[in-house]
């Protein structure tokens, strides 16, 4: 689950042209890491929770370290920690929104 949740997000972080926000694919692969190591607790989002949430997905962060430089680290723990906060923090599928 570890190495899925950081291939995933490597690529993200690493995209030449990156989106404001991951996909949907990519931030299900960060939040089935979170589950498989249980930092969900009882499964609500309370502030505990979401810390936990937080302090694991430092591990997707730690195993990047040999792959992304300082910056995108950075980058990459900023997006970590919106998804510790957010299971649904991803790019918007198309065709969603607002027409006219």
């Amino acid at each position: 689950m570890l190495a899925n949740a950081v291939s995933h997000m490597v690529t993200y972080v690493q995209d030449r042209y990156p989106s404001t926000f991951p996909s949907k694919e990519q931030t299900k692969a960060v939040n089935d890491y979170l589950r498989s190591v249980h930092a969900d607790g009882n499964g609500s989002m309370s502030e505990r929770n979401c810390e936990h949430r937080r302090i694991a997905s430092q591990n997707i962060t730690i195993a990047s370290i040999r792959v992304l430089d300082s910056r995108q680290l950075d980058r990459l723990q900023n997006v970590l920690d919106h998804i510790a906060y957010d299971k649904e923090y991803y790019m918007p599928e198309k065709g969603c929104g607002m027409h006219r």
